[in-house]
């Protein structure tokens, strides 16, 4: 047998051949789950915009009295039956039937539910 580095056994090549297949899986299979992790989040802002669509749909088709601003917090409502936005904040004693959710409208003139804030600590809760 030749002792040269580029002409190597049979054994030789199989197992460098092997080796490759598996550097060239692992880095396939890394880029995949990259790959899937990018087109989740797209799927996931795609989802995003269209609830944002949907809730200026309903928005547009409910009873409202003015001009809403962009980036105001707005209150959206049921009442009687048909949806009403509101500057008056859900409280205790509201006049309309049932609270829905807090929304601001956006620069491209779609709507986005405004998440609520957290719980605020009490004092007792707290310790010093």
């Amino acid at each position: 047998m030749i002792d040269n580095l580029v002409w190597k056994s049979n054994r030789e090549l199989s197992q460098v051949r092997k080796e490759s297949l598996s550097v060239m899986e692992y880095q396939a299979k890394r880029q995949i789950i990259a790959l899937q992790e990018q087109a989740n989040l797209l799927v996931k802002q795609a989802q995003e915009i269209e609830n944002r669509v949907k809730l200026a749909y309903s928005i547009e088709e409910s009873i409202y009295n003015f001009e809403p601003v962009t980036m105001r917090e707005y209150y959206l409502y049921e009442h009687k039956g048909n949806l009403v936005l509101t500057l008056i904040e859900p409280f205790n004693s509201s006049p309309y039937d049932k609270f829905l959710t807090t929304v601001r409208k956006l620069g491209d003139s779609t709507w986005e539910e405004v998440p609520p804030p957290p719980p605020l600590e009490r004092k007792d809760d707290l310790q010093i």
